[in-house]
């Protein structure tokens, strides 16, 4: 759901009881939840090794808020008389999919349009994150799961509506729309589907938080901490 009243915006889990804790905007009981809190929940589900890297949950945890539900297996974030909806809030597998998936195509599209003009990740000095999802986003956590590259954190700011803040400025200044003007005429168009490593990138970065571990040293660490905690002897077949 939107990032309005009652969605969850943030998770998180006790790695020994995998009990959540969360946090709604306005501090009201829970009718859904939105993006931030969607990211926040799998970078916890992640890191307390509930989940493998390819967002598959565990199936040998001592909880029952994983279980296997009408949509395959589920997490319950809060059950049906925490809520205002009087229903299980829960995040599945398929859940987990698509913001791997989605996550993946915008690493990817960045990651391409750099490299069309001969720049990495590394090379940014600034990366700006406009509108309402950015004032609610946990930036270690969008990093952890690989929605966002690993760069210096400060190099990230949010302008919250940045379309109307422009616009605004502009009213107030010709010089300023004279410079919109000049950065309009400048742009161009990147078709991703057509460029020829797009395709490849996104496969890579299918993965929590990507395949190429050189590009996440410290989400790798993390990780590494997890399988030290929870070691792959204790899963089932198929599983981190």
């Amino acid at each position: 759901m939107r990032a309005t009243r009652g969605a969850i915006e943030e998770v998180s889990l006790n790695p020994r009881t995998y009990e959540p804790m969360i946090l709604t905007i306005g501090r009201s009981k829970p009718i859904g939840i939105c993006g931030s809190g969607l990211i926040d929940a799998v970078a916890e589900l992640l890191e307390t090794g509930m989940i493998d890297q390819n967002g598959k949950f565990r199936r040998d945890l001592p909880t029952d808020r994983v279980r296997n539900g009408p949509d395959g297996y589920e997490y319950v974030l809060a059950r049906k008389e925490e809520t205002l909806i009087q229903k299980d809030i829960v995040l599945t597998e398929i859940d987990i999919e698509s913001l791997i998936r989605t996550k993946a195509a915008l690493y990817a599209g960045c990651k391409v349009l750099l490299e069309s003009v001969g720049l990495g990740f590394k090379d940014l000095e600034q990366v700006i994150i406009a509108g309402g999802f950015g004032r609610h986003l946990d930036l270690e956590k969008a990093i952890f799961i690989g929605l966002l590259p690993e760069i210096d954190i400060e190099k990230f700011i949010f302008v919250g509506n940045g379309s109307l803040l422009g616009a605004r400025l502009l009213s107030f200044s010709k010089d300023l729309l004279k410079e919109a003007e000049r950065i309009a005429l400048m742009m161009t168009n990147l078709e991703l589907s057509n460029y020829p490593t797009f395709m490849n990138e996104f496969i890579a970065a299918m993965f929590l938080p990507h395949t190429d571990v050189s590009a996440f040293p410290k989400g790798m660490k993390r990780l590494t901490r997890v399988r030290r905690e929870y070691p792959p002897e204790r899963m089932v077949e198929g599983q981190l």
